[in-house]
Formats: structure tokens, C-alpha cells, sequence
């Protein structure tokens, strides 16, 4: 069967994923933290949301091309990136930074992804961005950006709501490994749920295992859980405003600040510099009272004025769910766990899958409600349930 016809929608393939995947391996890519209720309540916010239409405007063609940060983007949405995404699915960086170049959409990758920053630049292209956490040691940090601009990258995601690592208790259930927090090791449950998942064990064992190759040159030969040790001591809690400093006054291409949800935070950024927000509460993997981006937008947005790029990300799932977010006052959406069901579920065929779902909703859902770009979605009336 033509995959379109048996997976029409994102939502669908989040069953697929969770069956093709380890146990531990899904608890990692779909919890939050705590009791999920931030999670949830992003879905629920989107879920809430109405937008009226207008008619009798004849055939709409929608035009859902954006200028953002200089450079025209042929859709409204990129890639969020998310660590570890080839755990989740062996080699799911290559597949999303090709689906990105091929349909013109950012995808962001993360300090603490699979593959290195330069094996994705080499497939995305100009459509590959770089996601910062700031280390605690200050040259490796200039050493990541260095390699970051020698691949041709333009655009820098520095994360700032991750000062200390979260429980993530779905993941302490499934019985994942933890890292520096907790269980290090493989326990035979592990084992056996990677046994039980032959082709994704296989496929990851061929992968080279659990990756971090943008921190395995700074990591003293050391591979596996001993390197997430390194890693955790490196990535949590550094950043703070002398540290962004540094970093503007080192990059010199765009810097996007990613997890602000406070204006008063907002404020101080644009005044250092940076070239855009990422409003989020990182897919409710943080804080389990964290408010959702939607409801500190237009906050955020009196605040640091019109001009300024606010990008928007966690609990979207849909095209419907990225023009919800255009006609509430974004500029641009992220995505994550979306993309990664898709990948988790078809493997290479999930990064095409997902963009031409995404892209085909986010047609219609302009036409349906009669409008032809995505500067006319701030005219759209939007309601509440």
C-alpha cells in the first residue's frame, strides 16, 4: 500500500513508531517530564484553537513561501532539534537534513544529535542549522562554532531552558539508560527490548551504536554511556547573560535564542543581540508547569516589538497546527517529535513523508480559510473552543 494512503496524517504514524521501536527507545522520543502535564496541555492548547474563514474569494493558490532571517524558506517550518535523534532511529539526522534540503525548511541539529555537524551540512546544505547548548569549558564552545561557520552554517539555535537536567520518569519507567543521571548501563531489560526490535537493534549496531559525534572529539576516545557522563558535565547549567555575550560577539551570523518564555527575559536578549526568539518550553521535557508558548506570545511580542523573528515550537503536530500558530502571531514553527515519529516509523522514507504531509495541510488549511500568503494569516480571527 502507498504509504500517503496508510499514513495520511502525522498522528498516525506515532502507533507505527511505538511499535517498530524499543520500549525505552519510544519512552525517550514521546515523554515529558514529571506527570506530562505540560506535554498534554500543549496538545490541548492547539487542539483549542479555532480559526474562521472567509469565502466567496474564488480559487486560492496559497503562497506559503517565508522570509526569514534574510533567506526566503519555501515552507513556514523547520526541524527542532532533538538529541540523540539517531537512538531513536540510526542515521534519522541524514534523512531529515536531506528531506529539509530537498523541500526548503531549516533542519536544526543538535550538539547532542548522532551525526556531526559536518556529515549534515555535506547532505542539507544551506537548509542545515546548528543547535548550541553552551558548554561549560568556553573552547570547546568557540570550537563548535568554529566548526559550525567552516560548514557553511548561517543560522545558531543557542538553547537556554536546560540549567539542569530534567527526571523525565516515563523514561525511568521504560527503563532507559540515564546517563550521568542514574542507570548507566544496559540492563538486561534494555538488552531484551532490543532483541525483541531486530531491525532497529541491527540498524543501530551498524550505525555505530549511540553516537554523539559532535562531542566525541572533545571526549578523550570515550564512546557509549561513558561519554554521556562528559557530555553532562559539559552542557547543563553554564549559560547565563556574560556567557551569551560571548558567544554574540563570537558568531558572526544569526543567533537565535531558543526556550525564552518571560518578556522580561526577551527584552534583555534583543538588547545583546541576538537575531530571533524560540519561544518554548522544550516539548514539556523541562518543567512540568512550564506555560505553553502560545500564551506568552503576545506578551513577548509587546515587549521586543514587530520587527524581531518569534519562532514558535513544542505540542505541534500538523499543518493545521503550524497555521494556528502562523495566525496567533508566530513568524515561523519548529517541529520535533513529529518528524521523528515519521522517521522512527518509515525509516529513510519518514523525512519526505512527514515534509509532504506538512506542506499539503498547510496548502489547504490557507485555502480553506481564503487566504494566499502567510502574511494574510495575521487577519484570520482566532477563537477559542
Amino acid at each position: 500500500m502507498d504509504i500517503s494512503n496508510k499514513y495520511p496524517r502525522l498522528s498516525d504514524l506515532e502507533a507505527a513508531a511505538k511499535r517498530k521501536i524499543p520500549p525505552f527507545v519510544y519512552a525517550y522520543l514521546d515523554s515529558g517530564t514529571g506527570h506530562d502535564n505540560t506535554k498534554t496541555a500543549n496538545r490541548t492548547v492547539y487542539d483549542s484553537i479555532t480559526l474562521t474563514p472567509k469565502f466567496l474569494r474564488g480559487r486560492v493558490d496559497p503562497d506559503i513561501s517565508v522570509n526569514l532571517l534574510g533567506k526566503t524558506y519555501q515552507a513556514p517550518f523547520g526541524v527542532s532539534p532533538i538529541g540523540l535523534s539517531s537512538l531513536i532511529w540510526p542515521g534519522a539526522e541524514l534523512v531529515l537534513a536531506k528531506a529539509a534540503k530537498v523541500h526548503g525548511f531549516p533542519y536544526a541539529l543538535s550538539t547532542v544529535a548522532g551525526e556531526s555537524i559536518e556529515r549534515v551540512s555535506a547532505v542539507g546544505g544551506d537548509m542545515a542549522w546548528f543547535q548550541l547548548y553552551a558548554p561549560f569549558d568556553r573552547a570547546l564552545c568557540t570550537d563548535l562554532l568554529r566548526r559550525a561557520a567552516e560548514c557553511g552554517c548561517k543560522t545558531i539555535i543557542l538553547t537556554a531552558d536546560v540549567p539542569a537536567p530534567s527526571r523525565r520518569e516515563r523514561m525511568r519507567i521504560a527503563g532507559a539508560p540515564l546517563g550521568s543521571r542514574g542507570n548507566s548501563t544496559f540492563s538486561p531489560r534494555v538488552i531484551w527490548q532490543s532483541m525483541t526490535h531486530p531491525e532497529w537493534a541491527l540498524r543501530t549496531l551498524m550505525n555505530g551504536g549511540a553516537r554523539f559525534r559532535n562531542m566525541e572529539p572533545y571526549a578523550n576516545g570515550q564512546r557509549g554511556m561513558a561519554i554521556t557522563k562528559f557530555i553532562g558535565s559539559q552542557l547543563n547549567g553554564s549559560l547565563d547573560w556574560d556567557y551569551l555575550a560571548e558567544i554574540r560577539q563570537q558568531w558572526q551570523g544569526n543567533l537565535l535564542l531558543k526556550g525564552i518564555l518571560h518578556a522580561q527575559d526577551a527584552t534583555r536578549a534583543v538588547k545583546m543581540g541576538v537575531d530571533g526568539l524560540v519561544i518554548s518550553n522544550h516539548g514539556g521535557r523541562q518543567l512540568d508547569a512550564a506555560p505553553h508558548p502560545l500564551g506568552q506570545l503576545q506578551g513577548i511580542r509587546a515587549a521586543v516589538g514587530g520587527n524581531l523573528p518569534i519562532i514558535i515550537d513544542s505540542g505541534v503536530r500538523s499543518g493545521l497546527d503550524v497555521v494556528r500558530a502562523l495566525a496567533s502571531g508566530a513568524d515561523f514553527v519548529m517541529l520535533g517529535r513529529a518528524f521523528m515519529y515519521s522517521v522512527a516509523a518509515l525509516g529513510r522514507r519518514g523525512g519526505d513523508h512527514a515534509a509532504g504531509i506538512l506542506l499539503e495541510e498547510v496548502r489547504d488549511v490557507m485555502a480553506q480559510l481564503g487566504i494566499d500568503s502567510i502574511k494574510g494569516l495575521r487577519d484570520v480571527h482566532v477563537g477559542k473552543l
